[in-house]
């Protein structure tokens, strides 16, 4: 059974070679469009003197840029909270007549205890996640099971993880895959080496964290904060007057989405649920 195995590895190996020359000759795939929904589409928000904010946190089975009535999102290949972290997605809507400051700095979040926490700067977030066991129990299997996944894309990620890591891995195969194929969101993606996937959280973590920013009337703004893995039940943001002293407190309710990735439902599995037994 190993001999199959290492001849099967040798094949997809050679096959991810040819594919991958193929592919440098292809046409660039034109980007996907970029659909943009409100803050009160989201579960988790509060609307105060015309300002409306989203509170989206991490979501095992669900990628943070998913939209919320989508029945089939993609997932993320990474669970940021077993790592220690919990990216959270802030959405700024402004329909008032006042121009407010996004400061990140005064964005707090209170756990089931009562706790309150301050968001990690980027630099503790990358380091609290490169530093936790659950990154490199991902890299060992990322690298064992995604082998040349960015090359093939989603469908030889996933045969290659199940061959390589026996099955365990082939999740993480195809959704590694995918991400090489143009997937946007909070994805780790491809790499060769552990510093490559140290270098992909740091770059993913600057490039997503919410920024400070002055938001007009009719204008939008987003990104996300890194608070501790805890479980969230409240998010406070202070949105300072940019032209005054007033200061509008804004408290969202949060409800935390299940933190246990649920199992892969198979197209042909929901087929046959829906199939009709024979009389």
């Amino acid at each position: 059974m190993r001999v199959r195995k290492k001849k099967n590895l040798t094949w997809l190996i050679l096959l991810a070679f040819i594919t991958s020359w193929g592919s440098s000759c292809a046409v660039p795939q034109p980007p996907k469009p970029r659909v943009l929904l409100p803050a009160a589409s989201y579960p988790n928000y509060q609307s105060i003197a015309g300002v409306t904010v989203a509170v989206i946190p991490f979501d095992p089975n669900r990628d943070l840029y998913s939209a919320p009535n989508d029945p089939n999102p993609r997932r993320p290949d990474f669970n940021w909270f077993t790592a220690g972290v919990c990216p959270t997605r802030l959405i700024f809507n402004n329909d008032g007549d006042v121009t407010f400051v996004v400061n990140p700095r005064q964005i707090t979040c209170t756990d089931v205890r009562g706790v309150t926490y301050q968001p990690y700067g980027p630099r503790e977030a990358g380091d609290a996640v490169v530093a936790s066991e659950a990154f490199g129990a991902h890299v060992r299997g990322a690298l064992a099971g995604a082998l040349l996944g960015a090359a093939l894309g989603a469908g030889l990620g996933a045969a290659l993880g199940g061959i390589a890591g026996g099955g365990r891995w082939a999740g993480t195969g195809a959704a590694i895959g995918a991400t090489a194929g143009g997937i946007e969101g909070l994805f780790l993606g491809s790499v060769a080496s552990r510093a490559q996937m140290e270098s992909n959280v740091r770059r993913l973590i600057f490039q997503k964290m919410l920024r400070t920013a002055k938001v007009g009337k009719g204008m939008f703004h987003e990104g996300l904060v890194y608070f501790p893995r805890v479980t969230i039940t409240s998010v406070r943001v202070l949105l300072a007057d940019a032209y005054s002293e007033d200061v509008l407190e804004m408290n969202i309710p949060v409800v935390m989405p299940l933190q246990t990735p649920l199992p892969e439902v198979r197209k042909e599995d929901t087929q046959t649920q829906g199939e009709q037994p024979n009389p």
